[in-house]
Order: structure tokens, then C-alpha cells, then sequence
């Protein structure tokens, strides 16, 4: 099909009718109108124009040989759905076109004779008619094509949103891995104290039910739970043996200065509450401040057995190492007393446990002032 303006195509009209006089009358009567005027004799002739041109408007007469007009303005539904049909009848004829309107969704019809009047007034509303579906069809388009480009452009954000996302993560994961070293280096008789404290915590939150990403904020988070100690001088942290009254009140205070340090934003909210209370027992007497129960936050509780675990079946300037069975005995022991009982079952879950040879034993040796 040929492209013209949209003004062109608006202002197309094709007349189809069998009598000459019927054409050259209606081409007179909209001479002074600014349509562009194509004229057929017959349907088929009117569909070789339709299949050239882009046609806005069509008024057929119905009652024309080798292709009469319902078949013909059929044809053009089919083919040419958006130019507006009307048909032209004599006053025999108009059951037929009031039929076509409702069966073929003819636009309207004019009677012979018509009124010049009622024939322009017809003619006009065709075309206002064409306009408004042709500028509707343009707007459905566009928004259809902004609509992709939008998809497109939220999709690309998208992207771009979780790789900035995922950077942003790295550089947190290695401010908490640096600073966690840090602390570690004070204290290096413990070796790989944290790498083993995130596996352990990993494991009791799956075990726990955690959604993947409170386990791997709580494990991430556990690794700076004695960032503090950087500040807890050597004499008192390497001690090798039972710290005084008064080097113990330091060392309490790893856990203040592990807040404060880690201070109050969104990135290290988690590792701030592990740091300032996983010293914190289930039953009131921990420090700092003496939380009891469900009032210490979960992730600390979970840290406070890993980190008493790890403690004890590993060498520390103020104890050899303890064996395994006598440790998880030592765990279980304390389930409800120093640690949460839901946080106890996880940890006996995940392999660290005691088998069914092993029984739940009185607690045989207190706690030193560096139980962690």
C-alpha cells in the first residue's frame, strides 16, 4: 500500500457505484470539500483501489454487478479494517443496509435520493470517525513501543541496581573480614577462632529455620563478634591463667567498645548486637547489661555457643584444649542456664552433638573469666 500523510489518508474517499451519473453527481456535490475523490464502478474495481491506496473513507452503492456492495464492503472489512464503510441504497434497499450495519459494522447508510446535506454531514462524521480510531490505533502503538522501551530500561536498572548491590555487599563482607582480622591478630593463639565460629553459626541457623539471607547476615556478622578485644591490652588478653577481679572488668569491656566501634548504621546493625551481647546468658547473669532470655537478640545467642564451643575444644593462653564430648556435655549442660535451649538443639543437630552414648552432664568445671 502506497504511504501518504496522515492528513491524506484522512481526507481519502472512494465512491463505488455501477452509474456513471451517481458518481459525477456526488464528485460535484463535494467539489468544494478538500477530500482526495477515487471512484469504482464496481467491487472489484474498488478493491484494486484498496489495495493502492489508503483509503479513509468508503460510501457503495449495494446493488451493483459481478461484485454487489455487501459482498465488496465485506471484503474490505477484511482486508482494510480501519477505513469506515457506508453504504448508498435506493429506499428498496434499506432493510438490506440497516441488516449490513448490524452485521458487518457498516458505519451508516444514505438513501437515493439523499440530501446534500445529510450526505456532507455523513461524510464529515466518517471522517472524524476514521481520524479518531487512526489516532487511537497511534497511541496504542506508542505506549505498546514506550512500554517496551520501559521494560527494557527497568530490566537494565535492574541489573545495574543488583551489581551495585553486590559490589556494595563485597565492600561491607571486606570491611567485616578486615576488621574481624584485626581483632583476631590480638588474640592469635585462637588460629582460625572466627572462620570455624561462621561455619558453626551457619549450620545452627539453617537448622533454626533461617531464611538464607538472616543465615548468611548472622554468619558474616559473626566473625566480628570480639572486634572489641583490639582494644583490650595484651598483658590481660594473653594471660595464662585466671585474669584478677579487676582485669576481668576489662575485659568485659570488649563488648562496649565492639559496639561502639562497629557503631549504628543499617550495614552492621547485625554484627553490633553479636558483639555487644553475646556475652549475655539466657537466664540474666551475663554481661553487659544483664539481658535475660528472648531479650538478648537471636543472632547473639546463637553466637554465644558457637564462640564458648570453639573456646573450649581449642587452646587458649588460659586452658588446653577440652575434648569434644566433654565440651558438647558442657554445652548441653548449660542449655537454659547460659545458652537458649531452641539455639542448644540446633547445635546438637549439625554433627557437633553428643551421640546417644554421651548423656546431658552436671556442669563439672565454672566458667573462667575468659570463657571466650
Amino acid at each position: 500500500m502506497n504511504q501518504t500523510s496522515q492528513k491524506e489518508n484522512d481526507l481519502s474517499l472512494l465512491l463505488v457505484d455501477d452509474e456513471v451519473q451517481i458518481i459525477r453527481s456526488l464528485k460535484r456535490i463535494l467539489r468544494d470539500d478538500e477530500y482526495t475523490i477515487y471512484t469504482a464502478a464496481n467491487g472489484i474495481e474498488g478493491l484494486e483501489i484498496l489495495s493502492t491506496h489508503d483509503i479513509g473513507v468508503i460510501l457503495s452503492d449495494i446493488n451493483m454487478p459481478e461484485m454487489d456492495g455487501i459482498t465488496f464492503l465485506e471484503n474490505c472489512r477484511r482486508h482494510n479494517p480501519d477505513a469506515v464503510r457506508i453504504v448508498l441504497t435506493g429506499n428498496a434497499d434499506v432493510d438490506s443496509a440497516v441488516e449490513m450495519i448490524n452485521r458487518s459494522r457498516v458505519f451508516g447508510y444514505l438513501t437515493k435520493p439523499w440530501s446534500n446535506t445529510k450526505l456532507k454531514q455523513t461524510l464529515a462524521s466518517a471522517f472524524k470517525y476514521h481520524s479518531l480510531v487512526a489516532e487511537n490505533k497511534h497511541l496504542y502503538n506508542l505506549t505498546s513501543s514506550q512500554n517496551k522501551e520501559l521494560q527494557a530500561l527497568n530490566q537494565e536498572l535492574e541489573m545495574r541496581v543488583q551489581r551495585r548491590t553486590q559490589q556494595l555487599q563485597a565492600s561491607v563482607d571486606e570491611g567485616i573480614s578486615m576488621l574481624a582480622h584485626a581483632a583476631e591478630a590480638k588474640d592469635d593463639d585462637t588460629g582460625e577462632h572466627i572462620s570455624r565460629i561462621k561455619e558453626l553459626v551457619e549450620n545452627i541457623c539453617v537448622n533454626m529455620g533461617l531464611s538464607d539471607m538472616e543465615t548468611r547476615e548472622i554468619s558474616q556478622a559473626s566473625i566480628l563478634h570480639d572486634v572489641g578485644k583490639i582494644h583490650i591490652p595484651d598483658h590481660i588478653l594473653k594471660k595464662p591463667g585466671p585474669l584478677s577481679n579487676e582485669e576481668f572488668q576489662i575485659m568485659k569491656t570488649h563488648t562496649t567498645i565492639g559496639a561502639r566501634i562497629l557503631g549504628h548504621t543499617n550495614f552492621y546493625e547485625t554484627a553490633c548486637k553479636i558483639a555487644h551481647f553475646h556475652h549475655e546468658k539466657y537466664n540474666g547473669t551475663g554481661y553487659p547489661q544483664g539481658l535475660k532470655g528472648e531479650a538478648i537478640p537471636l543472632c547473639a545467642r546463637i553466637v554465644a555457643v558457637t564462640d564458648v564451643f570453639d573456646a573450649l575444644v581449642n587452646k587458649r593462653p588460659y586452658k588446653p584444649a577440652w575434648p569434644r564430648a566433654k565440651a558438647i556435655a558442657e554445652i548441653t549442660s548449660l542449655s537454659g542456664i547460659q545458652f537458649d535451649p531452641a539455639v542448644v538443639d540446633a547445635f546438637l543437630e549439625i554433627g557437633q552433638g553428643p551421640t546417644s552414648s554421651i548423656a546431658r552432664q552436671p556442669q563439672t568445671t565454672p566458667p573462667t573469666p575468659q570463657e571466650a
